[in-house]
């Protein structure tokens, strides 16, 4: 048993040679797991340079420095296998903190009807209920709340974790309900299962999202588009900018529509600010 502060070594307790896979990854992902602990959920927003003392590859650097004009900067988040999600999550509701109580409720009322996404993807309402009254109660707070609080907010684990379980659902059952669409993306040629990908890749808390995880996620929401920076070493002196933009368009209500926009680094999400 890992102790709180303690980092884990594989060699620690075990004789390396005798290690089967399972049992490596289960120690890997100790280590990154108490590594990860120390760090908020939610941190403060950084200039983009200081992304610089991270890296020395050229490629990155040079990536960096394109990226650094005007207020440009980030946000960096937990890197628990939840980072993507809680990203999105942070973001969304700090977009919304700055309009107004009228479109803030509108928002609430919109995703409120998205239940009937899950309804119709098959989950119970006992299963979701917590998770969305975590998600509407934010909402209530949201109008009185300061950029600080909501900081705090998210680095509430219990908060922070239900809303991306509610996100998380959402993306799943648009997958469940729009199964034609995604299919082709999963088919290994020996009878893929979209409720199984669901299940393994998306409803599972602390799995890193896929592709089709965030494109599941815009278009469950319908109201936010998003642009994903890949901070990576493919070619050229300034970091991919990937879209995704929502298959439909919102007519239960008329919520204001949101631009998201998060940094990739390799296996990592933070929040980016342009």
């Amino acid at each position: 048993m890992v102790q709180e502060g303690e980092l884990p070594t594989i060699a620690a307790e075990h004789d390396p040679d005798q290690l089967d896979d399972l049992t490596i990854l289960r120690l890997t992902q100790e280590i990154k797991d108490v590594e990860a602990s120390k760090n908020p959920l939610v941190g403060d927003f950084k200039p983009i340079s200081v992304l610089l003392n991270e890296y020395k590859d050229a490629t990155f650097r040079s990536k960096i420095k394109a990226l650094g004009g005007g207020n440009a900067g980030y946000r960096p988040v937990r890197g628990d296998g939840n980072c993507a999600w809680r990203a999105f999550a942070f973001r969304y509701f700090e977009l919304l903190s700055t309009l107004s109580k009228e479109e803030i409720e509108a928002s609430s009322k919109f995703l409120q009807s998205r239940t009937g996404l899950l309804d119709a993807a098959g989950y119970s309402e006992t299963g979701y209920i917590d998770f969305v009254e975590e998600t509407s109660n934010l909402f209530q707070k949201l109008p009185d709340m300061t950029p600080e609080q909501l900081v705090s907010e998210f680095n509430n684990t219990e908060v922070s974790s239900a809303i991306i379980v509610h996100f998380r659902l959402l993306a799943a059952a648009y997958i469940k309900t729009h199964a034609d669409d995604y299919l082709p993306f999963i088919d290994d040629g020996e009878g893929a299962d979209i409720s199984e990908y669901c299940n393994r890749n998306i409803e599972a808390f602390s799995v890193e999202a896929d592709h089709l995880a965030l494109s599941a996620l815009v278009n469950s929401m319908t109201t936010v588009e998003l642009g994903v920076v890949y901070m990576d070493r493919s070619a050229g002196d300034e970091a991919v900018i990937h879209y995704f933009f929502p298959a439909e368009a919102a007519v239960e209500v008329d919520p204001p529509s949101l631009k998201i926009d998060l940094l990739y680094r390799p296996g990592h999400y933070d929040i980016f600010y342009k």
